[in-house]
């Protein structure tokens, strides 16, 4: 792997200047967000600041149809899934997403294929000069975070490219996200799960009403498969404002396994429907992406069978169940990070390597209910060493050592202080190897792997970019 130092200095002075911008707008500990503790009143202002950024670059969201998705797991794969089908369809699609695994660019996606750097480069410092012009003229509104940034600019470049359509993720909740500016064409929301609960509720109900407030009235929705007491909270709200749902169990289903699926509904019934992202609860997702991009056919953008099956056999989404040969053994990637999450990847690797146990590599962020989620992966980890990931946010190891030895798990802290590299490094022979918890996890240790090239560091050294 080439040192990152190396890297960096060969990094196109456009996009290291853009990360500087981004830098310098990073908000709460240095994260990828506004403060989220603010209150309610705070978190309408940001979406009014968001929409008038974006109205002062053109309004670029309005020249593109969109499929927004929410949910708390599943919805990555989800909005991989609908994009790559609609790039089969023969359309340009563009695919925002977050967070990335190892680049900033890699959070606007044109046709599978990250936006080029220097590209990149240039629409940051368009849209912080827009950002630096709104928040002269118009005070109130506050400063555009980095997210908020990124947002626009991901509207810009879907514009700019003559996109024709474009999978549009939340970034975290719903009703909030600084992504809740558009009026989508469609929009999904998958299975929910507890996860930031300081900031989206503490019941599964609150964070599911959180998340139907990407629901516009006029608009369709499909919802995937839930718990009764979150498919209620989901369906009452669409049912009082859209135009057409799409309920999972009820409207449509998804069987089988990922590597031949059945899906039913509306459009009729599709057997033998391959994926290439393994698991059980790909299959899942894989329904929730053809209900929605049924409903976009509804409004006028069809994408039709044979580009579904097409989309869905070629989609290319690293980090979910990424599966590494190694002379050691084999090594798991999964950015698993709410217990629901946990028990699907639990399920898929019982799937796929029945009656083994595995070394697992674990790391999540403070937030998370490290308890639950090491409780949903069974008896599947004979051994768990604990990491964190280079962000201020990440879960001491030590309070994962904890937690795993209260459960009857033997575990340590990886190496001296926990680093990702460590813990791949320490697993190194184990045979069956996890990497889980966190998708900045799963970046780490793709990069110790040699399997990609990080940014920069990010610090304070880019603001003089």
């Amino acid at each position: 792997m080439t040192p990152r130092a190396s890297f960096a200095a060969s990094v196109d002075p456009r996009y290291r200047h853009a990360l500087g911008i981004l830098w310098r707008r990073s908000a709460w500990e240095r994260g990828l967000i506004a403060n989220p503790f603010g209150s309610e009143e705070a978190g309408r202002t940001g979406l009014r600041r968001v929409r008038a950024l974006v109205d002062a670059l053109g309004a670029p969201d309005r020249s593109v149809p969109m499929l927004h998705i929410a949910g708390s797991k599943g919805k990555g794969s989800t909005a991989a899934l609908a994009a790559a089908a609609l790039t089969a369809s023969g359309r340009r699609t563009g695919l925002y997403s977050s967070p990335h695994l190892h680049a900033f660019n890699e959070r606007i996606a044109i046709d599978g294929a990250p936006l080029d750097r220097a590209a990149f480069g240039d629409l940051a410092v368009r849209a912080d000069a827009a950002a630096a012009a709104l928040e002269t003229t118009t005070p109130e509104l506050g400063a555009v975070t980095t997210f908020e940034l990124l947002t626009a600019m991901a509207f810009l470049a879907f514009a700019d490219n003559g996109c024709d359509a474009a999978v549009i993720e939340v970034g975290l909740g719903g009703t909030m996200d600084a992504t809740n500016v558009i009026a989508p064409t469609a929009c999904a929301i998958t299975r929910i799960d507890l996860e930031h609960t300081a900031i989206l509720g503490d019941s599964l109900a609150e964070i599911a009403a959180n998340k139907a407030g990407i629901i516009k009235p006029g608009h369709p929705v499909a919802i995937g498969p839930n718990v009764p007491q979150v498919e209620s909270v989901l369906l009452a709200a669409a049912e009082e404002v859209a135009d057409e749902v799409l309920l999972a169990g009820r409207d449509w289903t998804a069987t089988g396994n990922w590597r031949s699926a059945t899906i039913t509904g509306p459009w009729g019934e599709w057997k033998n429907v391959e994926l290439s992202l393994p698991g059980p609860h790909q299959v899942e997702n894989a329904g929730t992406a053809a209900a929605a991009l049924w409903l976009l056919g509804r409004a006028g953008i069809p994408t039709g069978e044979a580009a579904i099956r097409a989309g869905f056999a070629s989609t290319v989404w690293p980090g979910r169940f990424e599966r590494i040969e190694t002379e050691d053994g084999v090594i798991v990637l999964d950015g698993a990070h709410t217990p629901a999450a946990a028990a699907a990847l639990r399920d898929a690797i019982e799937a796929e390597f029945p009656g083994e146990s595995a070394v697992f590599v674990l790391g999540c962020s403070s937030d998370k209910p490290i308890a639950e989620i090491i409780g949903a992966l069974g008896g599947i980890p004979s051994r768990i060493i604990a990491v964190h990931a280079n962000t201020a946010r990440s879960m001491a190891p030590e309070a994962i050592v904890e937690t795993a030895l209260a459960a009857g798990i033997p575990a340590d802290v990886a190496g001296r202080s926990g680093q990702v590299s460590d813990g791949v490094a320490d697993a190194q022979g184990a045979g069956l190897v996890i990497v889980t918890g966190s998708l900045f996890v799963v970046g780490e240790a793709r990069e110790a792997l040699g399997l990609a090239e990080p940014d920069p560091e990010w610090g304070p050294a880019l603001a003089q970019s």
